[in-house]
């Protein structure tokens, strides 16, 4: 291994690390308890070291918000869909992004649970910006090409679209909080609660 990939591979445990402290400090005392201080002493680093990676700590919650977000939209991207029933793939799609979700329970707990004002605009509401989300548009564009196909009842698919994200992502919150160990558990109530979705999307009540 050469000198720039070793300096490459300390910058990113450099940057794990700092991501790991910022998260537990903001779960155990809030957004707003958080500093670069903190960080620092919790770490072992000097403040100084993590000015070289972040400018504040707003900068380093974005970070972690970001680095999170391309792994969920590369991974919802490149997803394959090779089941000829149409159910499965919307479920495939729906419990793939509930599970990379799972995978960080508590950054995701840390960053997207607190109200902090960077990451607001991550959160679902009824804007242009979130309409226009890779998630919403992929989705309504499923919906729309099953409703052409007469598999789905008669709906309004960019709402749908937009609520079917906002019931996964307070079905991701409650498991997240619920800190639930048990992986048999929480994949049996993963399906069972996509089940119940798509049961009020298509005709033939999910069966």
């Amino acid at each position: 291994m050469g000198v720039q990939e070793r300096r490459k591979m300390e910058k990113e445990k450099i940057k794990k690390e700092i991501h790991k402290a910022a998260s537990e400090i903001i779960i155990d005392e809030g957004y707003s308890k958080l500093s670069i201080r903190k960080i620092a002493s919790k770490i072992d680093y000097s403040p100084s070291l993590i000015y070289n990676y972040y400018e504040n700590k707003a900068d380093i919650v974005l970070s972690i918000w970001q680095e999170k977000s391309s792994i969920i939209i590369n991974t919802m991207s490149n997803l394959k869909f090779n089941d000829s029933n149409e159910e499965t793939n919307i479920k495939k799609l729906f419990k793939t992004y509930i599970n990379l979700i799972l995978e960080s329970p508590e950054e995701y707990r840390a960053i997207m649970l607190n109200n902090i004002d960077i990451i607001k605009k991550a959160n679902f509401d009824f804007t242009e910006e979130e309409k226009n989300s890779l998630k919403i548009k992929e989705t309504k564009k499923k919906y729309d090409k099953y409703l052409e196909e007469g598999l789905l009842r008669h709906i309004d698919t960019e709402k749908y679209a937009f609520f079917s994200w906002i019931s996964i992502n307070g079905f991701v919150s409650n498991m997240v909080l619920s800190n639930n160990k048990d992986k048999e558990f929480t994949n049996k109530l993963i399906d069972e609660y996509l089940d119940f979705m798509i049961y009020g999307l298509f005709k033939n009540n999910g069966k």
